[in-house]
């Protein structure tokens, strides 16, 4: 229990609290993706489609809604590209690296049906050519099947303008433009521990022409039984991309927005960052940066690092083209310039095709360090010429010189209060290792509880609450053995942790012998250090 509560909402090293979507003008319309895998009663639409030379294919469905206050285009007749292109992504969160393993050519949208949603209503239902205001429109997964898509090469997400292509996928008839996925990454007897989330995404022009286009991608998390078994998990967490998963799973994770200019509008990176302890001074420093918009594309990514700090264990994970895309799969080369860590693939100019990070796509950057992290910037390459070359990352955690962990000591502080009898212990807290706690007392049950603020409330009775229950609840333990009751759990083995104290207090209930109905204890005021 302390390892998730604590994560989740006790000692956050760092917060991220964005809003997504692009302030609008007026009388313009705004599409987002309002489900993922779901097509009206079917919450599970992820269709399986078979496998090719250890690749397996999925579709998934995708419903649109327009919450802006003007008409969507969606016109397809006589090859009018006024109209939505769908992508199709899945990402697998494992051992805390959040990784793009598989997308789809596009589905071309086509006649918007103007559906009544619940939650995306009241709506103004008008023909085929466009979505309605308060409008929804369902594509289920075998209609947004991408073997008769078109490639990601044709359209300009930044503008939202792209050509009706002609050339079809190429390759195996199985999985020829559909999700394509290794079945390496997602065998569930390969990737023990692993989650997986998928994300659909639309783009279109006039969505894009009224600064609309930062809340074109929702996520989903799905429970995958087998290979051939993918199921919705979860509800679709709408307005937000893929990389947002990662940071619902795992708070500690950062998301930075990097807006760029180009072609006269605003696009967006999304900069992710995780940092773990993983040993005695070794850090592991998790990047991923998802290019939601940006035609202009990313090359390099470069990351400061503290004098003396020693670098090992540098790594990249992109997500492969397939069906005939010409861009390169060459993994980014990774260089250690002896004060900061560069990645890097071929510039426009030598290579149009190179592998750089296009919209649509998530890329991992990673490796480990003898030094805890501080706060830096780190600088992302731009790939075509463009108003701007670099973009700044600012606030990202880096690594500083190597030297002492924590600023503070791991300490254990006892306070009491009113008529509450003392003998309530814990240890120290370390991040990872084990917490100890321990209480005496003839009752039946007990518990150990903590709350992120102190305080001192004289009860009725004359106990006195020793924590602040307005403040976060932060973990509970259940004490066994009683009457020496006793409980431990580990600290996560996380930096991050490092500084803060969780208030704790012992509550008895239910009196083996004479006593009051509950008694509460001692407070034992824990903060996480070395």
């Amino acid at each position: 229990m302390f390892r998730i509560t604590i994560v989740h909402r006790f000692l956050r090293f760092a917060a991220c609290g964005l809003v997504l979507g692009a302030v609008g003008n007026a009388q313009s319309p705004d599409v987002i993706v309002f489900d993922v895998g779901v097509d009206f009663g079917n919450t599970n639409d992820i269709h399986y489609w078979g496998q090719s030379g250890g690749i397996a294919a999925y579709n998934i469905a995708t419903q649109s809604c327009n919450i802006g206050n003007a008409q969507l285009d969606w016109f397809d007749a006589g090859g009018d590209t006024r109209h939505p292109v769908i992508s199709q992504n899945m990402f697998r969160l494992k051992d805390g690296r959040f990784e793009h393993i598989g997308q789809s050519w596009l589905k071309h949208g086509f006649c918007a049906v103007n559906e009544f949603e619940i939650g995306c209503s009241p709506c103004g239902s008008t023909s085929c050519d466009t979505l309605g205001i308060g409008c929804a429109d369902t594509y289920w997964a075998t209609l947004n099947d991408g073997a008769g898509g078109r490639s990601k090469r044709f359209v300009n997400a930044t503008t939202g303008v792209h050509s009706d292509s002609t050339p079809a996928p190429t390759g195996p008839t199985v999985i020829r433009g559909r999700l394509q996925v290794a079945v390496a990454d997602i065998d569930p007897a390969q990737n023990n521990g692993a989650e997986y989330f998928i994300e659909g995404h639309y783009i279109t022009a006039d969505d894009a022409a009224a600064g609309n286009d930062f809340n074109n991608a929702s996520w989903r998390r799905v429970n995958v039984v087998s290979v051939s078994n993918v199921n919705g998990g979860g509800s679709t967490h709408r307005q937000e991309p893929g990389i947002y998963a990662w940071q619902d799973q795992d708070p500690l994770v950062d998301i930075i927005q990097v807006t760029n200019t180009e072609s006269g509008t605003s696009t967006l990176y999304l900069v992710g960052c995780r940092v773990t302890l993983i040993g005695s001074n070794t850090w592991a420093y998790e990047y991923a940066i998802q290019n939601l918009s940006s035609d202009q594309s990313a090359n390099s990514f470069r990351v400061p690092y503290g004098n003396g700090t020693t670098i090992s264990n540098i790594g990249f994970h992109d997500v492969d083209y397939h069906s005939g895309d010409p861009y390169a799969l060459t993994d980014w080369t990774p260089i250690d310039t002896g004060n900061t860590v560069l990645w890097d693939t071929a510039s426009f100019g030598s290579d149009p095709n190179a592998n750089a990070i296009r919209w649509g796509t998530l890329y991992n950057f990673r490796f480990e360090a003898n030094a805890q992290p501080t706060t830096g910037t780190a600088t992302i390459g731009l790939f075509k010429p463009g108003t701007n070359s670099t973009l700044s990352v600012p606030g990202l955690q880096v690594p500083d010189e190597p030297g002492a962990m924590c600023g503070t000591a791991s300490s254990v502080a006892t306070r009491n209060g009113g008529s509450n009898p003392s003998g309530y212990t814990a240890s120290a807290p370390v991040p990872g290792l084990s917490v100890s706690f321990g209480v005496f007392g003839f009752y039946n049950l007990g518990v150990v509880i903590a709350y992120n603020g102190p305080a001192n409330l004289v009860l009725g009775n004359g106990q006195a609450l020793l924590f602040d229950p307005t403040s976060a609840p932060l973990f509970s333990l259940n004490l066994t053995g009683l009457p020496i009751g006793q409980a431990s759990t580990t600290v996560p083995n996380d930096i991050a942790l490092c500084g803060a104290t969780a208030y704790t207090q012992a509550v008895l209930v239910g009196p083996t012998g004479a006593g009051p109905p509950f008694q509460l204890y001692n407070s034992q005021d824990l903060t996480v250090g070395f």
